[in-house]
């Protein structure tokens, strides 16, 4: 299946979200999941385990790319990996799977992007560049007249907050918790689960305590 971005959505007049549904996926090779869609709510039989793992590059999460496209407030990503490209894809391939999930007509003000320092400073100020320049056209959209949008992104996860293993995104209040990379961009088998309360969970408080970064850790204090 090929997912296109709904089409605009005003920001007077936001998408009404469902109740949260719990729910877990392992991301499968498109045709192999029953449905045609990249997602699977069964662990994958090995024809489809063998078709993701020689994908190039393999499908994100259908489900977690929609829920992308119709945030209305928040998107926060917290993962060591998320620009890390996937075995012989170029470092721009990954870039580009990325900014997918942000099209022009994205509603989501507050967009946020927690990383690691895994590159040297050109590679990140040209994929800072290229967020940028997704922001300004986001910002240009008819239905934005009254806010700017911006994407900022902190290659600073593993030198001032070094106590993450697992990686996370807010979608508004929904938390989604990922195996591997968020978004599903990993070939290997790994589970994703949505649906959990990001308010009961505290899970926004945590991402910004992680996106300010441990005062002793900056200072170059030792870890208990």
């Amino acid at each position: 299946m090929v997912l296109n971005p709904s089409p605009l959505v005003k920001v007077a007049a936001p998408v009404t979200r469902p109740s949260l549904e719990k729910r877990i996926f392992w991301p499968s090779a498109p045709g192999y999941s029953g449905d045609g869609e990249s997602d699977s709510i069964v662990f994958p039989c090995l024809t489809a385990i063998k078709a993701r793992h020689g994908a190039r590059p393999p499908a994100a999460l259908s489900a977690f790319v929609e829920a992308v496209w119709d945030a209305q407030e928040r998107i926060l990503v917290l993962d060591d990996y998320l620009f890390e490209p996937q075995d012989d894809q170029s470092q721009q391939e990954r870039c580009d799977q990325i900014l997918f999930w942000l099209p022009d007509n994205l509603v989501a003000n507050d967009i946020r992007l927690l990383t690691n320092e895994r590159w040297d400073q050109v590679v990140r100020d040209d994929i800072q560049a290229q967020f940028n320049e997704r922001a300004a056209n986001i910002s240009r959209s008819a239905q934005r007249s009254a806010r700017a949008a911006k994407i900022e992104i902190r290659f600073s996860l593993n030198k001032n907050f070094p106590y993450v293993h697992d990686r996370f995104a807010i979608i508004d209040n929904e938390l989604w918790h990922f195996g591997a990379t968020v978004g599903g961009l990993h070939n290997k088998v790994n589970a994703a689960s949505r649906g959990w309360d990001a308010t009961t969970h505290d899970a926004i408080r945590f991402f910004n305590i992680a996106w300010k970064g441990d005062e002793d850790t900056q200072r170059g204090g030792r870890n208990g």
